[in-house]
């Protein structure tokens, strides 16, 4: 008799030319474009089944994106889906997205509360489990402005939720990527959920 965890749920399936479908109120320009790739990965969902989904990365990042979702699967961390963020029931806003708990990528939008380019615009950034890992934003007093998804709480001993020490953390940052978890409220930010890369 077959275990639960092996049964797939299909969260995405997109086609290259549906994963990279553009935004009307944001056009990504044609190099950006050309350097992303769509990742499809599999991974343990919250309801213990196997899932497949996909992820919108740059080109160079590829490898590892695919050593984080193996590393998740062997400690079966939870990931709750992994859809591109311009399916219609998000339509490119990163708040729909991170409402519904969606580990995304690529998106060409501006950083939060700024008019400067996130790095999911150039697919070098992508964010995990928003509602366990939540984003919190600070004035300049580090006095709490808004968190986000709004009325969450980080708890390091929930399922599916990042900690310095955790596996994954420490295996991105080994790989050279930055975590959000990390930036403190003297930044201006602190996003549990994040992880970017400098190429």
């Amino acid at each position: 008799m077959k275990q639960k965890a092996e049964i797939h749920i299909i969260d995405s399936a997109l086609t290259k030319n549906e994963a990279l479908s553009q935004n009307p109120a944001s056009p990504a320009p044609e190099n950006i474009l050309n350097s992303l790739e769509v990742v499809d990965v599999t991974y343990f969902g919250f309801d213990s089944l196997l899932h497949k989904g996909q992820l919108v990365m740059h080109k160079d990042v590829v490898d590892d994106i695919k050593q984080f979702f193996k590393k998740a699967l062997d400690i079966k961390f939870p990931i709750k889906s992994v859809i591109p963020i311009c399916v219609e029931k998000y339509h490119f806003d990163d708040v729909a997205s991170c409402n519904d708990n969606n580990t995304a990528g690529y998106n060409y939008r501006t950083i939060t509360g700024t008019n400067k380019l996130s790095n999911h615009a150039s697919g070098l950034a992508y964010d995990v489990n928003p509602v366990q890992n939540i984003f919190i934003k600070y004035d300049e007093n580090q006095k709490e402005l808004f968190r986000f998804p709004k009325d969450t709480v980080y708890n390091p001993q929930e399922a599916g939720t990042l900690t310095p020490s955790h596996p994954l953390v420490i295996l991105m940052k080994n790989l050279g990527w930055d975590w959000g978890g990390d930036w403190t409220p003297e930044s201006g930010r602190t996003d549990y959920q994040h992880f970017e890369k400098k190429l």
